[in-house]
């Protein structure tokens, strides 16, 4: 029972958001239950060198563990809704802003989603076409 519960948590805190501020003034996006509530009590956070990569790995949520090759196809139509439907959320929430929505099916390992916003003279946190040619591995990517 708590393991079924613990996907549906999982699944609701996709779509729940907050934003944090930086040193430099900088509207940091991350999912409403991370743990860093303010960004001026940590040295090494109050000046983000690279907000992509802190919102790439803050906001990253393994949805699965394990992938069995079996599950590897339907997985993708999976996150093809979910990775559209987080996209659409935070582009609700924060009409202002531009995101890059990521979902990863890794057969052996896991399905993760992950977002971060596009900053200026900043790259994206991963190119999907890096990985194109691993056949047990899955990254599709949202852009709004």
């Amino acid at each position: 029972m708590r393991n079924r519960l613990k996907h549906f948590q999982a699944l609701a805190g996709l779509f729940a958001f907050k934003t944090l501020k930086d040193g430099k003034g900088n509207e940091l996006v991350v999912y409403r239950d991370s743990a860093i509530e303010d960004l001026t009590g940590f040295s090494d956070y109050a000046d983000i060198n690279d907000k992509t990569a802190f919102e790439a790995l803050e906001n990253h949520v393994h949805l699965l563990y394990g992938i069995k090759r079996k599950e590897f196809k339907p997985l993708i139509a999976i996150g093809n809704d979910l990775g559209k439907a987080l996209l659409a959320s935070l582009k609700f929430d924060f009409p202002y802003k531009k995101f890059v929505v990521y979902v990863t099916i890794d057969t052996g390992e896991d399905f993760i989603i992950r977002f971060h916003q596009k900053w200026e003279g900043e790259t994206p946190y991963m190119n999907p076409e890096d990985l194109k040619k691993q056949q047990t591995t899955k990254v599709i990517m949202f852009h709004g």
